[in-house]
């Protein structure tokens, strides 16, 4: 009886020691987002407070994220559009300062990961999925154990309360209702 627990402890130890807990590294992390401004050109912005964890495993299907953008950190190259998108018809930084995500599980479709989770944003939370890549740890020039995570998700700003309806006088949306969000993401342990 000893022994099955031994054997028992010791699978148990090595299946929690394949977890991997890495931070964010916002100064190597891009968030940006993309929308459609007078039905002809993408406005591209980027959040640039990004913090956060990703657990690794070497089972992907156990891989999670837990992540928090500062919504003042946008920025667009652009002080009104900025001022604009941080303002109460869009983001509303002052009243919703953050923008979360919680992953909920990751899957396996063919050769490709899924991640399910919870994104809020305008204090408004939807599920979401989207499919993700990574390269797995690896010690990088300085020597810290590091990884990246690469997605790509499409989001309607409506469905998170973000409700800034203006059309041109040829009927065009001023502002698109489609948001693209792109992440390139390093982080290290």
């Amino acid at each position: 009886m000893k022994k099955i627990l031994l054997v028992i402890t010791i699978i148990a130890i090595g299946h929690i020691s394949m977890a991997q807990n890495f931070k964010i590294d916002a100064e190597h992390t891009a968030v940006t987002s993309k929308v459609q401004r007078f039905g002809m050109v993408d406005v591209l912005g980027r959040f640039n407070k990004v913090d956060g964890t990703i657990t690794y495993n070497t089972d992907p299907t156990k891989i999670s994220a837990d992540v928090t953008i500062a919504a003042d950190s946008y920025s667009s190259n652009n002080k009104g559009g900025e001022d604009a998108v941080k303002g109460p018809a869009f983001l509303n930084v002052a009243s919703y300062p953050e923008i979360k995500f919680q992953s909920q599980s990751v899957e396996k479709r063919g050769n490709d990961l899924w991640m399910k989770g919870q994104l809020t944003i305008h204090g408004k939370t939807n599920s979401v999925e989207f499919p993700f890549s990574l390269i797995e740890p690896a010690k990088d020039p300085t020597g810290l154990n590091t990884l990246a995570v690469f997605a790509s998700i499409k989001i309607n700003r409506q469905d998170y309360g973000i409700a800034f309806s203006r059309k041109l006088p040829n009927g065009k949306d001023v502002i698109g209702n489609e948001v693209t969000i792109e992440l390139n993401v390093l982080a290290a342990q």
